[in-house]
């Protein structure tokens, strides 16, 4: 079920509705668990025992770390737990991609390998369910959190299906506490809610969907176009990725508000950073904020020199990459961004260093041009099949010759447009959705009116699959 389904739909009021029915909260949140496994269950059924299988390991492991008695033995059961999720990850992410490439390199040295076919299915969600499960037993072995007292809350906990099979990573920390009282929404967070919901609608079914088609014909053959047509296809997949994620997170945001849960922001305006390091404070802020935690922070983070500060963020950044996907490309992004990580480090302390005064109105504005620039190219090998793909569409871009094709799409012209616009004009710590209820009844009615006339009049007929389904 996807969200912007007629079958989602329907299958969200039934879960509100039988949701009220039960008179305890222990059989309520039960009703949630068995909701929260039908949901991914239409998605793949087999698949739903693994994430099953999985929790209740976790949620073992959890009990163990908290109640050994010795700190070996605490460390051992979170290995275990590490081994366990990251073992999942990389037989069913990883496993094609380590044998191809090992076998690339021991072509290099004159050994062949014969590489069998390799026909496993990517769970939908995976990277998602394993990264918030992991938060789980690596709080508990830092005692950030007591155990889970159930099993069936943890279990929720990991399945909720607002932000199953796409995020944003809900912390145990987040989450568990507000399991212990049955979560209902008043008035207002009801509206706000449903508000988030009709702006996640929009900019997957009437911005993202609408400019998929023409972003993959530019990518499926970039060596055909010119110039003009080749920054036209990357500005429309800048376009459409941050529509298609930041719209997901927006409807499962809104989908557990209607329910009277609260998840993490995820999107703040991350088109008008002002440097790479506040674009990472504003994109995908779950997973920056995770890696930071979970893996910047013991890599060494900035306590131990600069040399490892800057090694830290670089393998940050490039395991990061990796995270989304088995490919170089995705390798080459993270990199890209932790490059540029890096030289705005360097810049930031040369700037404090000399203690040079803020920035004026063109430093800035040349600043977040900069910055688009390095997000732009970055798209590129995020989005392109291949990295010869992204090397020819690199390439075209910078030659600018005649002849080549030409297409023209108002969609990505439009879209870009708007897109652009409302970052510029809205501020990045403003919440849309929790400022509309505080307006006039008529500002509220013409705003949802508004939404709703332009779902209908040009929201895709299509419920297409969200972009971070596969991750």
């Amino acid at each position: 079920m996807i969200f912007t389904s007629f079958e989602f739909a329907l299958f969200f009021v039934a879960v509100l509705l039988i949701r009220g029915v039960f008179t305890t909260l222990q059989g309520e949140k039960l009703f949630l668990v068995f909701a929260s496994y039908v949901f991914y269950m239409s998605w793949n059924v087999y698949y739903a025992g693994l994430i099953f299988s999985a929790s209740c390991c976790d949620y073992i492991l959890g009990n163990r770390i908290a109640g050994a008695n010795t700190t070996g033995e605490r460390r051992a059961f979170l290995v275990a737990s590490l081994v366990m999720n990251l073992g999942i990850l990389t037989y069913f992410k990883y496993s094609p991609f380590i044998i191809e490439t090992t076998a690339s390199l021991l072509s290099l040295i004159g050994i062949s390998f014969a590489q069998h076919h390799w026909n496993v299915i990517l769970p939908v969600g995976i990277s998602f369910f394993t990264f918030q499960s992991l938060s789980y037993t690596i709080d508990v072995y830092r005692r950030k959190i007591t155990p889970c007292s159930t099993l069936r809350d943890f279990l929720l906990f990991v399945a909720f299906f607002p932000q199953l099979v796409a995020g944003p990573i809900v912390r145990a920390t987040e989450f568990l506490p507000q399991l212990v009282t049955r979560a209902r929404a008043n008035a207002r967070e009801i509206e706000t809610g449903l508000a988030l919901i009709a702006l996640g609608v929009v900019k997957k079914s009437v911005i993202s969907d609408q400019v998929s088609s023409h972003v993959d014909v530019i990518f499926a053959n970039p060596q055909g176009f010119d110039a003009p047509t080749l920054l036209l296809g990357v500005l429309g997949y800048a376009v459409q990725i941050y529509c298609d994620f930041s719209g997901y997170s927006d409807i499962a945001i809104g989908c557990a508000r209607v329910m009277g849960y609260r998840f993490p922001e995820n999107f703040q305006m991350p088109y008008s950073a002002v440097n790479i390091t506040d674009f990472w404070r504003r994109w995908h802020i779950s997973l920056s904020s995770w890696l930071r935690d979970y893996l910047y922070i013991p890599l060494g983070g900035n306590r131990h020199g600069v040399s490892r500060y800057y090694v830290s963020l670089m393998l940050t950044m490039l395991l990061g990459g990796l995270w989304h996907g088995a490919s170089w490309n995705f390798v080459i992004w993270g990199g890209i961004h932790g490059v540029a990580l890096i030289a705005h480090k360097i810049w930031s302390g040369w700037r404090i260093s000399r203690d040079l005064s803020s920035p004026s109105w063109w430093r800035l504005l040349a600043s977040r041009g900069l910055t688009m620039g390095v997000v732009l190219i970055g798209w590129i090998f995020f989005r392109a099949r291949t990295f010869s793909d992204a090397s020819e569409l690199l390439l075209g871009l910078l030659r600018w010759e005649s002849g080549s094709a030409q297409l023209l799409s108002p969609q990505i012209l439009a879209s870009v447009a708007i897109v652009f616009v409302m970052h510029i004009a809205f501020l990045n710590n403003r919440n849309w959705a929790d400022e509309i209820v505080d307006k006039t009844l008529s500002i509220r009615i013409a705003t949802y009116t508004t939404l709703l006339t332009t779902i209908v009049s040009f929201g895709s007929t299509d419920a297409s699959p969200f972009i971070y389904f596969q991750f």
